[in-house]
C-alpha cells in the first residue's frame, strides 16, 4: 500500500510554527504602537510564565485530546494523520504564513458548519508559538506526485491510513507539503519528546464574512495584514 511512498527520513532541528485558537491579549498594546517593542515586551513576559503552562498550550493540548478520547464512543478529534481515536498528533509549519492558510480554512469550515444563518463578520483571535522540533522524521515532501491522497481536501482515509502506519511502527512524525497552501510544508510529530521550547512569537486575529472567498488577517488589530483565499 506504501511502497514508493516510505523511503526517506531527515534529521530535522529547527522551529515551526504553532497556530492555536486563544483569547488575543496584547499586554503591550497601550505602552508602544511599535509591533517590535510589543513582541520584546511579550517575550519577556514568556520568559518568566511558568513553562509548563506554554508546554501544555504549544506542546501536549493534542497529545493529551487524543489519549483523553481515545476510549470514548464520540472520539472525534480526527486530522489529517489520526482518526482520533488511539494517538494525537501535533502539527506546526515551517512558516507564519502556513500555519494561517492551515487554520484559516479549518475555521472556516467550522464556522460554515456549525451556523446556518449567519449575516455578520465572524472573528477568530489566535496565539502563535515557536515550538522547537528536534527528531528523525518520515519525510513525506514531493511524494503527492504519485500519491496525491496525502494533500486531499476532505477525505482523510489515506493520510490515516499513513499516519497508523508511522504511528504503529514507532516514528517520531513526518514532513509533508501543506493541503492548503502549496508553497508550504508542515510537520506532524507523533510524539511529544522531539517538540520542546515554545516561545510566544505573535497574536493573529482571523476576520470572515460568512460567504466571502476570502478572509483579512491582522497582526495589530485593525490593521489588515494579510487578505488570503479560503
Amino acid at each position: 500500500m506504501f511502497e514508493g511512498l516510505i523511503e526517506k527520513v531527515v534529521d530535522f532541528d529547527d522551529d515551526a510554527f504553532r497556530n492555536i485558537a486563544a483569547i488575543v491579549e496584547d499586554l503591550f498594546d497601550d505602552l508602544s504602537a511599535d509591533p517590535e517593542d510589543r513582541a520584546f515586551g511579550e517575550a519577556l513576559v514568556s520568559a518568566g510564565k511558568d513553562q509548563e503552562d506554554f508546554e501544555s498550550l504549544a506542546i501536549m493540548r493534542p497529545f493529551t485530546y487524543g489519549a483523553s478520547l481515545s476510549d470514548s464512543p464520540h472520539a472525534a478529534f480526527s486530522t489529517r494523520f489520526s482518526d482520533g481515536t488511539r494517538f494525537g498528533v501535533w502539527y506546526g509549519s515551517l512558516d507564519l504564513l502556513t500555519s494561517v492558510y492551515e487554520t484559516a480554512y479549518h475555521f472556516r469550515r467550522r464556522m460554515t458548519d456549525m451556523l446556518t444563518v449567519i449575516a455578520e463578520e465572524v472573528v477568530s483571535e489566535r496565539r502563535v508559538f515557536l515550538v522547537h522540533v528536534r527528531g528523525i522524521l518520515v519525510d513525506l515532501r514531493n511524494k503527492h506526485h504519485k500519491f496525491p491522497k496525502l494533500l486531499e481536501k476532505v477525505d482523510y482515509s489515506f493520510t490515516h491510513a499513513v499516519g497508523a502506519h508511522l504511528y504503529d511502527n514507532g516514528q517520531n512524525g513526518l514532513l509533508v507539503e501543506s493541503a492548503r497552501y502549496r508553497d508550504g510544508v508542515n510537520a506532524a510529530a507523533f510524539k511529544p519528546g522531539i517538540l520542546s521550547n515554545p516561545r510566544h512569537h505573535s497574536y493573529l486575529i482571523y476576520r470572515w464574512m460568512p460567504g466571502d472567498s476570502t478572509m483579512r488577517i491582522e497582526k495589530t488589530r485593525g490593521r489588515t495584514w494579510k487578505v488570503i483565499e479560503v
